[in-house]
């Protein structure tokens, strides 16, 4: 079967199967099965390829396992993320935490990444600002262990520690927490790639999906140093929750800041003195 061929029918396959911007991924699989760029692939609809290489990673995609998984990485911030199932699969959206991070003077500071899966917010900060200090914590240790993986690729120090949110900490504190938690209630609708595929633990946080942010206010204020902040990735319908959640704790509310859909999607807290 010619490439062209091939991406043809797979486009057909992927689309049956309801998948969105299905010749692209066509493309993409063909790219990654084969060791070229997808430029290749649109310039060589007449080579011959293995179609018992192609449709392995097809069948994969078919069944909604996520294109991300199959590749084996994602691309955030301008780097590329190893991903495997440990851990969710980097999403556009994170990137507003790390402007609103990046917001700050560029001075040293000490930086905790809390739930930090794949390593995107630990490692790009550290790359950013090479003068902060960055602590990065894991329940699962095979998302630790991913982590490491890029943190090492793309060349940031970063500590790293295997915790369940501030357990292993002590009194140690920080100037800036960073995290994307849990937010996601149980009985929410998901789509196949996320219900069947991604890390349940890193998605789901009670019935409400606010059961991670309680124990954020409850404990986080322990860990911050004075004039320290809190900056969290909220759901798309969550920001009032968290905020009332937080103020009702005894924080302060500095700023909540839209993604690029307008989405309120980052909460960003400060301790009372």
């Amino acid at each position: 079967m010619t490439l062209g061929n091939w991406v043809s029918s797979a486009t057909a396959a992927l689309a049956a199967a309801g998948v969105e911007s299905a010749r692209l991924e066509a493309q993409l699989l063909a790219a990654h099965a084969l060791g070229e760029e997808r430029t290749w692939i649109l310039t060589h609809a007449d080579a011959v390829v293995p179609e018992h290489i192609l449709d392995p990673l097809l069948a994969r995609r078919v069944r909604r396992e996520p294109l991300a998984y199959i590749l084996g990485y994602r691309e955030f911030y301008g780097r590329r993320f190893l991903v495997n199932p440990s851990v969710l699969i980097p999403r556009q959206e994170t990137e507003t935490l790390v402007e609103i991070a990046l917001s700050l003077p560029d001075v040293p500071l000490s930086v905790l990444d809390l739930g930090t899966g794949s390593g995107i917010l630990a490692v790009t900060l550290k790359l950013e600002r090479p003068n902060w200090s960055v602590t990065a914590l894991d329940v699962s240790l095979e998302a630790l262990t991913m982590a490491q993986r890029n943190a090492g690729a793309l060349g940031a120090t970063i500590r790293f520690r295997l915790s369940d949110a501030f357990a292993s900490l002590d009194q140690e504190r920080f100037d800036l927490i960073v995290t994307n938690p849990p937010y996601i209630g149980t009985s929410e609708p998901l789509m196949p790639e996320v219900a069947s595929f991604e890390p349940h633990l890193a998605l789901f946080a009670g019935e409400s999906g606010l059961t991670f942010y309680e124990r954020l206010a409850l404990e986080g204020r322990e860990h911050l140093n004075p004039g320290g902040r809190m900056m969290m990735e909220v759901g798309f319908t969550q920001a009032a929750q968290v905020e009332g959640l937080f103020a009702a704790s005894g924080w302060a509310h500095a700023a909540t800041v839209p993604d690029l859909s307008g989405t309120p999607r980052v909460v960003v807290v400060a301790a009372l003195p």
